[in-house]
């Protein structure tokens, strides 16, 4: 989170947080509850209707005034009561402030994200019909601005169940905007992900060895396909008649 610092802020108050499990109105716990979007009093708004310079979307950081731990997330409405912020309890949770807590907020400007590198806990979100687009469906939806080091809960509400992701890291900042943006996407191993094991290949051992021995076949093929002007007998490779 050091790169925090670098975001020019454009607007500071100070609110009392408490959780969605805190609001009168269910169907805003059923909605934000697995996102990073806060609900904001009518009155920030109003008070930032001068300033030329906001961009939207708007991102506010949340900070901890203890620990100084903060947290940059979107702004979903502004319809909390007057000096109070409501917050997902995981994020009250990430930066160690209970209900009733006192926070600081501040408007950030946050920078487009061009690369981020992703984190399943699980590796059966991957086992989804069509993973890819599920996955940036909910994260754009959810998740507008999202931070390196952090981790996020993916909400897949067809199947009602939730997907845990870290974010591994983000370019070109540690706080980057995904909405609206060209996004390169990689992931790394999830975290049960579990090594297959070696298989003996006439003798070789490992997966390592076998792949050595496959690119000295194609290399001795290709030798053979220049003397032979192009053609080489029983070079692919077969399988049995009715195997399909």
């Amino acid at each position: 989170m050091t790169e925090e610092s670098n975001l020019d802020t454009m607007f500071t108050t100070e609110l009392m947080c408490f959780s969605y499990l805190c609001s009168s109105e269910s169907d805003v716990t059923e909605r934000l509850k697995y996102t990073n979007k806060i609900l904001l009093p009518e009155s920030v708004i109003y008070q930032l209707r001068d300033n030329e310079n906001i961009n939207f979307p708007m991102f506010f950081k949340i900070t901890n005034k203890q620990t100084k731990f903060g947290y940059v997330c979107g702004v979903e409405e502004f319809t909390a009561p007057p000096g109070v912020c409501h917050i997902p309890y995981q994020v009250m949770s990430d930066i160690s402030v209970i209900e009733g807590d006192t926070v600081i907020i501040e408007l950030i400007d946050v920078p487009k994200g061009d690369f981020v590198k992703l984190r399943f806990h699980k590796s059966d979100f991957a086992k989804l019909s069509d993973p890819k687009i599920i996955m940036e469906n909910i994260m754009s939806s959810d998740y507008p601005v999202i931070t390196k080091g952090q981790t996020i809960v993916l909400n897949y509400k067809e199947l009602n169940k939730t997907y845990h992701v870290d974010i591994v890291d983000t370019k070109p900042t540690e706080v980057i905007k995904i909405i609206d943006t060209n996004l390169n996407v990689d992931f790394d191993k999830s975290l049960d992900y579990v090594e297959p094991p070696c298989v003996s290949y006439g003798g070789l051992k490992t997966p390592t060895e076998h792949n050595y021995k496959v690119v000295r076949d194609v290399s001795a093929n290709l030798n053979t396909f220049k003397k032979m002007k192009g053609f080489i007998p029983f070079s692919g490779s077969g399988n049995r008649l009715g195997s399909h």
